[in-house]
């Protein structure tokens, strides 16, 4: 039995639950877990759930290769590349399939998911990652719990499909990959980190930039000298040309995400009326009532249990609304009675955020990566 979860049930540990978003591979690990016997029920509905929303958006520009999940689970070597896993009609989809395989995998390894709950204070997610939260604060069990990771896992593969629809840039251009590489910068893409610096400088180049016909956004502030810019990539690239002197002089580094689209900026807002017909159809219709805990927004910090619409909130807050990750690590640096942050990745991209931030508020708490054997096993033993 887990020590962690003896000290939960004993009343002395409460846990905080955070899930990431785009940028990190996220394949191999789901690969890993579909290996496991114990994961097959859950897998049996993930890859049924994409199967089934592949079918609804078929001949869809958001998918130039076939979406073949079950192939690329049982035969790892045609995988496509991870550019292509990256694609955003693909990626939203498989990450939160791949995000509640961790957490169904924690379970199925003697971490019981009643106790967990009971002890967890509130959620949060990094971008698409708050949407993967809020499927762990309806607190589900049985088929109740298969039938609505069915329903998220279908409800962000859609948002995927539609937000590449909206964008439909996937590749860029052989002209902007020139441009960007002269300028140290490989992989042009929609949103890109500029690390270095503070928040205020890079703002008000963005500014300037922007009193321009060019329009880009300072769409993520992941920690005190980490945020991201969206945009068209020509834009990215014009953005670069002209502070590449200023980046050099202050060391700041501008590293394209793998992304296709321009996340968290108003780039995205069509696909608030383009998505809703598929919100109705998959019969996604989660209200903030049905929240055991609460899950706290990076826009504004509201919680969600008072949200009535779920499914239009959370689009809105990943494809529109700026993230402010201090916001979401709020609620953990105010309640002292957090003691440990459990992370379902993928990767490890968050966990650092949430380090990070957490030490810029000024509190410390551990936070396991359960997407990594070591941290898992610290949390099991």
């Amino acid at each position: 039995m887990s020590k962690l979860l003896d000290a939960a049930k004993a009343g002395q540990a409460k846990f905080f639950l955070q899930f990431g978003g785009q940028g990190a591979p996220y394949l191999k690990e789901m690969q890993k877990l579909y290996a496991e016997a114990s994961m097959k029920p859950y897998f049996d509905v993930a890859v049924s759930a994409i199967e089934a929303a592949t079918k609804m958006v078929e001949g869809t520009l958001a998918h130039p290769e076939k979406v073949d999940f079950r192939k690329w689970l049982t035969e790892p070597d045609h995988a496509p590349s991870d550019d292509a896993m990256s694609i955003a009609g693909v990626s939203l989809g498989l990450i939160a399939a791949t995000q509640l395989a961790h957490y169904e995998y924690l379970h199925q390894q003697g971490f019981d998911r009643k106790a967990m709950i009971q002890a967890t204070v509130a959620a949060s997610g990094h971008s698409q990652g708050l949407i993967t939260a809020s499927f762990t604060a309806l607190a589900l069990e049985g088929k109740a719990y298969y039938d609505a990771v069915y329903k998220y896992i279908q409800y962000l593969f859609l948002m995927g499909v539609r937000a590449q629809e909206v964008f439909p840039a996937i590749y860029a251009s052989a002209d902007e990959t020139a441009k960007s590489e002269a300028l140290g910068a490989k992989g042009p893409a929609p949103m890109v980190a500029v690390l270095g610096d503070s928040h205020a400088t890079i703002e008000a180049w963005v500014k300037d930039f922007n009193s321009g016909a060019k329009k880009i956004f300072v769409s993520l502030y992941n920690s005190p000298n980490n945020r991201i810019i969206s945009g068209a990539r020509a834009d990215l690239i014009a953005f670069h040309e002209k502070h590449k002197a200023d980046f050099e002089a202050k060391q700041i580094k501008y590293v394209y995400l793998r992304s296709t689209c321009p996340f968290h900026s108003e780039l995205m807002t069509p696909i608030l009326e383009k998505f809703k017909p598929d919100l109705a159809k998959i019969g996604f219709d989660f209200k903030g009532a049905d929240l055991k805990f609460p899950v706290y927004s990076f826009w504004d910090g509201a919680n969600l249990q008072q949200e009535n619409d779920l499914g239009m909130r959370m689009t809105d807050d990943l494809m529109v609304k700026t993230l402010y990750w201090d916001k979401a690590m709020l609620p953990v640096k105010n309640n002292s009675a957090i003691t440990a942050i459990l992370d379902f990745g993928p990767g490890k991209t968050s966990q650092r955020l949430s380090q990070d931030t957490l030490a810029g508020l000024g509190r410390e708490v551990p936070i396991y990566a359960i997407a990594f054997a070591k941290d898992l096993k610290t949390v099991l033993e």
